[in-house]
C-alpha cells in the first residue's frame, strides 16, 4: 500500500514512509507519496514512465537497487523565494550543492557498508543526481531543492516562470553495498567490472542484428570492410543501435558485401592506446591485411585515431592496415572538461538526461555503466581511470596524440551544438534547464559532452586537422541532436555516413 503524507509546513521533520524515512520541509504545503511498484511505472499525474523497467534492469546489472520512490507535489511555499540562494529566512539554512534552498530527506542506512544516491527529477523532466550531505551510522541526509522547476521564459517578454503545476517531482532512492575492492584502488574495482561487463571482443554487425553470427574473417582479410568503434560507458550494440535498426545499415551491408564488424572494448580502465594494442592482439592469425573504413563515436574517435596514426608503431606482427576513411562522430579531439574530476557529477547528470529518450537497450546498457561510475564517484575514488583521463583537456594523452605522425586516412567529422552559448537560443529551449548550467561549464558550444569545435580542430593542430569543411557536418540546436542520439534514425546522420562512405 502506498504511504501518502500531507506537507503542512511543519517546522519538524515528518515521517513519509512505513520505514524510517523523513522529510524536513518547513513552510512547504502539498503532499509526498511513497509509490508502490505499480505506481513507480508512472511519472507525475499518471504519465507513463517508460524507462522504469530499464532503470531496474540497469541497477540490477550494476549490483545496485532501488530502495524507494517518492512523488512530491508542492501547492504553496511560505518562503516564496525558495529558489533564491540568498533566502535563508524562517530557519531555511539547508542548501543543495548548487546553493539552492533545500528540504532535507533522511533515509535509513540499514547496512554499515551501504552507500546511497538519489535521482531527483523536477516537473520539467530534468534529472540530477544528489549525494548525501551528511551520513551517520543509521541514516543518510540529502538536501533536495525546495523550489520547483521554472516554466521556460516566454520568448517575447522573457518573463520568469512560476512553479510548474500538474506534473510532480520524483525522487528515486538508490543504494548499493561498497565493494571491499574499492580499497585497492579505483583502477582495480573498475577493471573487475569492465572485464565482466565490458570485455574486449569483435562482433559481427548485420541489419537488425549485433553479434548474432560469426565474423567472416576470411572474407574481411584483404577486402574493404567497415569497423564501428563505440564511446565511454557503452558498447557497439548500444552506441549504434539506431544505425543497426535503420535501412541505412542495409545499404551499408550491400556496399561492404556484409563485411561490417564492431570492436567492443573497456573505456574506463584502459587507455585508447591499450585498446588498440588489444585490437591487434585479438585479430585472428590468418587475417594478414586489413583494408578498412571506420565510424567512431565519442571516445571511440581517439581509439580510431590510434588505429589510423599508430598502428605500425603499436603492431608487433607483420599484419598490415590501411584505413581509407574515418568518420569521427562527436570526437573529443581536444578532450572534454567534463572528464575533469571536479565535473564528474555534471558528466553523470548530462548522460542521465540524454539517456531518457533512448530506446530500451541502449538506455539499459549505458546506464549500467553510468551507475557503476556513480558508485566510484560516491566512494571518493577519483583516480586510476586512464580511459577517462585520455579525454582530459591539456592532459598528457591528448598532448601526445595531437603531436603525432601524419596519416594517409581521410578524416570526416560530425558534431552538434546542442548546448549553444547564445542565451537567446537557450531561452527558446528553456525546458532544457540543465543546458544552461553546462553552457557555463564548457564556455563554448557542445553536444552536452563534447565541445563542438573539438570535433574538427585540435590544439596543437594535429595531422589531418582541422578537418576540411567539405568533410564536416555540424547540427544546430533545432536539429535536436545530442551526444547520445546521433545515430537515431530520426536524424540525418546515418544518411550522411552512407553518402560519405559510398562516394
Amino acid at each position: 500500500m502506498a504511504f501518502e503524507t500531507p506537507l503542512n509546513g511543519s517546522a519538524a521533520p515528518i515521517q513519509i514512509s512505513t520505514a524510517n524515512y523523513t522529510l524536513h520541509a518547513p513552510g512547504l504545503k502539498g503532499r509526498i507519496k511513497e509509490l508502490n511498484k505499480e505506481e513507480q511505472t508512472t511519472r507525475g499525474g499518471g504519465a507513463k514512465d517508460r524507462n522504469h523497467q530499464n532503470w531496474l534492469n540497469a541497477t540490477d546489472d550494476a549490483e545496485a537497487f532501488l530502495m524507494k520512490q517518492f512523488e512530491i507535489e508542492v501547492i504553496s511555499d511560505e518562503h516564496k523565494n525558495a529558489r533564491d540562494t540568498a533566502t535563508r529566512s524562517g530557519g531555511l539554512n539547508a542548501q543543495t550543492d548548487k546553493g539552492e534552498a533545500a528540504m532535507i530527506l533522511s533515509t535509513p542506512k540499514t547496512r554499515g557498508n551501504m552507500e546511497q544516491a538519489i535521482l531527483y527529477t523536477d516537473e520539467n523532466g530534468e534529472s540530477r543526481w544528489i549525494w548525501p550531505d551528511k551520513t551517520d551510522e543509521t541514516s543518510f541526509k540529502f538536501n533536495i531543492p525546495r523550489g520547483g522547476a521554472e516554466i521556460p521564459q516566454d520568448e517575447e517578454n522573457r518573463t520568469r516562470g512560476e512553479i510548474t503545476q500538474g506534473i510532480r517531482r520524483t525522487v528515486k532512492v538508490f543504494a548499493w553495498l561498497i565493494d571491499p575492492l574499492v580499497e585497492m584502488g579505483t583502477g582495480f574495482l573498475v577493471r573487475k567490472w569492465e572485464e565482466k561487463k565490458r570485455p574486449y571482443g569483435f562482433h559481427y554487425v548485420e541489419p537488425n542484428a549485433f553479434g548474432a553470427n560469426d565474423i567472416p574473417w576470411s572474407d574481411i582479410n584483404g577486402n574493404r570492410a567497415l569497423l564501428l568503434l563505440h564511446g565511454t560507458f557503452s558498447t557497439g550494440q548500444a552506441a549504434y543501435d539506431g544505425l543497426i535498426k535503420s535501412t541505412w545499415l542495409e545499404k551499408l551491408a550491400g556496399l561492404y558485401q556484409g563485411r561490417i564488424f564492431a570492436f567492443n572494448h573497456p573505456s574506463l580502465h584502459h587507455s585508447p592506446t591499450e585498446n588498440i594494442r588489444e585490437f591487434i592482439k585479438m585479430l585472428p592469425p590468418d587475417v594478414r591485411n586489413l583494408d578498412l573504413d571506420i565510424v567512431t563515436h565519442s571516445r571511440g574517435g581517439l581509439v580510431g585515431r590510434e588505429l589510423c596514426e599508430r598502428f605500425d608503431e603499436l603492431n608487433p606482427t607483420d599484419k598490415t592496415l590501411k584505413v581509407r576513411r574515418a568518420i569521427l562522430v562527436a570526437g573529443p579531439h581536444n578532450g572534454t572538461i567534463l572528464t575533469n574530476k571536479e565535473n564528474w557529477v555534471k558528466l553523470i547528470d548530462s548522460y542521465t538526461n540524454m539517456l531518457t529518450d533512448l530506446p530500451d537497450n541502449p538506455f539499459t546498457i549505458t546506464m549500467e555503466g553510468l551507475i557503476t561510475f556513480i558508485k566510484v564517484v560516491a566512494a571518493g575514488a577519483l583516480k586510476g581511470l586512464p580511459g577517462l583521463q585520455a579525454m582530459l583537456p591539456g592532459g598528457d594523452y591528448l598532448a601526445r596524440l595531437n603531436t603525432g605522425q601524419p596519416t594517409s586516412t581521410e578524416y570526416y567529422s560530425i558534431g552538434a551544438k546542442y548546448v549553444p552559448q547564445d542565451e537567446n537560443l537557450l531561452a527558446r529551449f528553456g525546458k532544457r534547464l540543465v543546458m544552461k548550467a553546462l553552457s557555463h561549464v564548457f564556455g563554448e558550444d557542445s553536444d552536452m559532452v563534447v565541445p563542438t569545435k573539438g570535433c574538427f580542430e585540435t590544439d596543437p593542430m594535429a595531422a589531418g586537422f582541422p578537418i576540411d569543411p567539405a568533410r564536416m557536418k555540424i547540427f544546430d540546436l533545432e536539429s535536436d541532436v545530442n551526444h547520445l542520439n546521433y545515430f537515431e534514425d530520426k536524424h540525418p546522420v546515418n544518411k550522411q555516413l552512407f553518402t560519405w562512405l559510398s562516394a
